[in-house]
């Protein structure tokens, strides 16, 4: 830099003093806003040349040449060198040392103390001297800038580009003035702004030092999310005496690329209970995604072995996860959940996670043809029952569908000159499904679980003493309409026929063994095919009622109604000329000379049972209707304002009558009844009714109620549910009036009545206005089951869910709760009180009802590298409080 301020130094050999507002450029001529290029104002421009420096200043600007060649800058000085920036209120260069020092031109002066700015670097000093060669300097009471926090030094010294040393320092996430919480330390060094080392360093809350003085440390001053580290462990301390003590989240959490992570964690007691849980997410943008889960747990009910009552539990978990899109017409997507029966129960306080009572998994692969043409579909579903120890696994199944076509349509035609037969319409499908159903006849001891036995059929047959292990078969479906006969806007008049094809690898045969008096059946290999067929022809209208009456702001009423009727025939494929029943002698020849038989069908053991029993001659017959209103209303200068309100959406009938059949020919009558009441509640209910007697064991006989009791129905079943769903105030947030203050006309500095704990102005203004934001929904289900021989089967419970209002701005309260009206107990539910603070999180959570009561206390601070300092300390660590007897994680969506 010895040619800085060479234009200058041939002419001035003395201290001169230019004043007003200076910019300038080292090694440049020229009129002095013509230097350094542009900047903004109080801002030296950004040099255009290496080793260039550049100037600015608001008051004045001294040279001083004669033991040394030093310039200083009074007034918003700014300084811009290619290693960095310098603003202040008093700049001083030296040239021959190539030192820059800035300071304020008073101690008072607060407002321009030395900022040193290098990249996004920034540290805010009461002086400092920087050496841009070198890019050292040294700081008093400096404040450096960090990404997830603030350090500060009474003494700083930067020894390279990355390096600072503090001396009595302090660093907080908090980045108040005067933090609410610090680690001070009697020397500091950063590096990279991302490590932070120290020696003899002490907590401090609330300026209340913590006991222990921790002699060296190491903290991370920056969280990088693709950055590979260790789990911060949380000390466990709830129920020793059954699990004595242990560390939970010890783990490690793996960053592979941008596209795959991995975490794995423990929970390990002294007791030898313990908990692991890893988990690898992976993700390619618009290609696939997915998720790789295994749980783990083995907790023991006692510190020894010789304990009363002492027990192991094992509980495991596999979750996948996985969707791709191979094209915009191709997709795969699987979800497997596979898992033991109280994992939930053991590892999971979510009282949805720990309500389920059985698993399920699924395996799709979806191609659409681009024009539509077909469709190809390959799926596998699993599911395993609990309570019932049963397991079905349903696929491969796979399904291809032709779109519908009319095979003599003509595009020439219109609908004035349109040919019936133009309107006929054809549909095919065809369809392979296997199936395996694991029932042990010992459900609650089985030796064998369901993927053993589907690996081995011995097995299988062993546990359920079949032998049939896997079944599959193929169906083809063709469907033929025609729609519209009649050439009537009001009568609509339809016909179709339906066609199914069954193919079998084998069949059932029964036969009467005399000896053991019981029926025997055996399976006969072979390929079996079966067919049946339907038709059916149906008419329906539309008929509209209109009432002017004026109720209110409703002035006139209309009543949709759509009655319908249908026409429909099949076979009975029971008979002996389709061949696919046959007969069975069930027991020994009675005294009378007849001999007890049974029907059955070849196919009841298949994976499709095959064509139906009995001949199908019906008459079915329901009623749509649909209520509406036509509302008025005025506003205040008198305009009308119309809209149609619908006051019930739905009020259904159906029922039909069989002719063919020889006994019970008219069906159960069913309604159903849906309206809106207000905006977001809704009211649904159905309800089935029975025409016929019962006998003593409940079952019905061939004779209509109304003949003998004088009542025509039998209600056999209703259920009923409501749902209501409201917010409030979420668009503005929490929100308070804006009124004028109030300023009396004398002010008396005398008058302390404002400083009274009563307001003066009490009841003498409105009240202030408050708008809280708050939502809920509730649910309400009844349900009643006719038992004609017992009890009838009754369920009614209301549930209230995602109930959330913001008390202030800082406290937010959650929960949600049920209640069971047939068993009079409050549901499992969930209370949550959240205060979020500067810096700080305080949470509460509480189930304090059924099964599983537990709580959750948390008071946190926000930065996670002191969080995990904070928690793991004695004493401090009751800052995290909980019931709960395995220590797990707090429900989701209440942490």
């Amino acid at each position: 830099m010895a040619n800085l301020l060479q234009a200058q130094d041939m002419e001035m050999e003395r201290a001169d003093t230019l004043g007003g507002d200076m910019t300038g450029g080292a090694g440049q001529q020229g009129p002095p806003g013509e230097r350094g290029g542009g900047g903004q104002q109080g801002v030296a421009p950004v040099p255009e040349q290496e080793g260039q420096i550049n100037f600015q200043s608001s008051d004045s600007l001294v040279f001083v040449f004669d033991t040394s060649r030093t310039a200083t800058l009074y007034g918003s000085a700014s300084v811009s060198h290619s290693a960095g920036q310098l603003k202040a209120g008093k700049v001083s260069l030296n040239l021959d040392q190539n030192i820059v020092s800035a300071d304020t031109q008073t101690p008072e002066d607060t407002l321009s103390q030395p900022v040193l700015i290098r990249e996004n670097d920034e540290v805010r000093s009461n002086r400092i001297d920087f050496n841009y060669e070198t890019e050292k300097g040294r700081f008093e009471v400096a404040r450096v800038n960090i990404q997830d926090g603030r350090v500060t030094g009474t003494r700083v010294k930067k020894t390279g580009p990355h390096v600072v040393f503090l001396e009595d320092a302090i660093y907080s996430t908090c980045m108040l003035d005067h933090p609410h919480y610090y680690i001070q330390a009697d020397r500091m060094k950063v590096v990279d702004e991302e490590k932070i080392f120290f020696e003899r360093a002490r907590l401090f809350i609330l300026d209340i030092p913590y006991p222990l003085v921790f002699p060296f440390g190491y903290l991370p001053g920056k969280f990088d999310r693709r950055q590979s580290g260790l789990l911060e462990p949380t000390y466990a301390f709830q129920n020793k005496q059954t699990r004595g003590l242990g560390l939970q989240n010890l783990g490690w959490f793996q960053y592979f690329n941008d596209y795959i992570t991995a975490q794995a964690s423990m929970d390990i007691f002294t007791s030898g209970s313990y908990f692991v849980d890893a988990q690898t997410n992976y993700r390619l943008r618009d290609k696939f995604s997915g998720s790789i889960q295994i749980g783990y747990s083995n907790d023991n009910s006692g510190l020894e072995p010789t304990d009363p009552s002492y027990q192991t539990t094992v509980q495991k978990r596999l979750a996948i996860s996985h969707q791709q899109d191979f094209s915009p017409y191709a997709s795969f997507n699987s979800n497997i959940n596979l898992r033991t029966a109280d994992y939930f129960q053991q590892n999971s306080y979510d009282p949805s996670d720990r309500a389920e009572t059985s698993t399920s998994s699924n395996v799709n692969y979806r191609y659409r043809h681009p024009d539509g043409t077909y469709n190809f579909d390959i799926s596998i579903r699993q599911n395993q029952n609990f309570k019932t120890n049963v397991t079905r696994l349903s696929g491969p199944d796979m399904n291809f569908s032709l779109k519908r076509f009319s095979p003599f349509e003509d595009d020439q035609t219109t609908s004035e000159n349109e040919r019936w037969y133009e309107n006929i319409s054809v549909s095919y499908q065809n369809t392979f499904d296997s199936e395996f159903n694991y029932s042990p006849t010992q459900q609650d001891s089985a030796r064998y679980n369901w993927f053993e036995v589907l690996l081995d059929p011995r097995k299988y047959e062993e546990a359920t003493g079949d032998d049939e292990h896997f079944q599959y078969g193929f169906r083809q479906q063709a469907d033929i309409s025609l729609g519209q006969i009649l050439n009537s806007r009001f009568l609509n008049l339809s016909a179709n026929a339906n066609y199914n094809e069954y193919w079998f690898p084998s069949s059932t045969r029964k036969s009467f063994n005399p000896d053991s008096n019981r029926v025997e059946e055996r399976r006969a290999q072979g390929f079996t095919t079966a067919r049946d067929f339907s038709t059916g022809l149906s008419f329906s209208t539309t008929v509209y009622g209109l009432m002017n009456a004026n109720i209110g702001n409703l002035q006139s009423f209309r009543h949709t109604m759509r009655p319908s009727l249908s026409l429909s025939y099949r076979p009975d494929f029971s008979s002996d000329f389709w061949g696919f029943y046959r007969t069975v002698q069930t027991g020994p020849q009675r005294e009378d000379g007849t001999v007890p038989e049974q029907r059955y069908s070849i196919f009841e053991n298949e994976v499709y049972s095959g064509p139906g029993r009995g001949e199908q001659r019906s008459l079915g017959f329901s009623i749509n209707n649909t209520f509406e209103a036509k509302q008025v209303k005025r506003d205040s200068t008198g305009e009308k304002q119309e809209n149609v309100v619908r006051l019930i959406d739905q009020l259904n009938m159906s029922s039909s009558y069989n002719f063919a059949a020889d006994s019970l020919k008219l069906a159960d009558l069913n309604t159903s009844f849906s309206a809106r009441v207000i905006d977001g509640m809704s009211i649904r209910a159905s309800a089935n009714f029975n025409f016929y007697e019962r006998n003593e064991s409940g079952n019905k006989i061939d004779r209509f109620l109304l003949t003998n009791s004088g009542n025509p129905l039998e209600m056999t079943r209703f259920s009923a549910s409501t749902s209501y769903s409201f917010d409030w105030g979420r668009s503005g947030g929490l929100q308070t009036s804006n009124r004028d203050p109030h300023f009396p006309a004398n002010y008396d500095p005398l008058n302390q009545r404002m400083f009274h704990p009563v307001d003066p102005h009490f009841n003498t203004q409105p009240v202030q206005e408050f708008n809280s934001p708050f939502s809920f929904s509730v649910n309400f289900s009844y349900r009643w089951n006719l038992n004609p021989t017992g009890s009838n089967r009754t369920s009614a419970t209301i549930n209230a869910n995602n109930i959330n209002l913001k008390l202030t701005p800082r406290w937010d309260f959650r929960t949600q709760i049920g209640y069971d009206f047939v068993r009079k107990e409050l549901t499992p539910s969930q209370f949550s009180l959240n205060r979020s603070m500067h810096c700080w999180n305080l949470s509460f959570t509480m189930n304090p009802f059924g099964e599983s009561q537990y709580y959750f206390f948390s008071l946190r601070i926000d930065a996670g590298q002191l969080q995990g300092i904070i928690q793991k300390l004695p004493i401090l660590n009751n800052l995290e409080r909980s019931s709960t007897p395995t220590g797990r994680r707090a429900p989701r969506g209440f942490r």
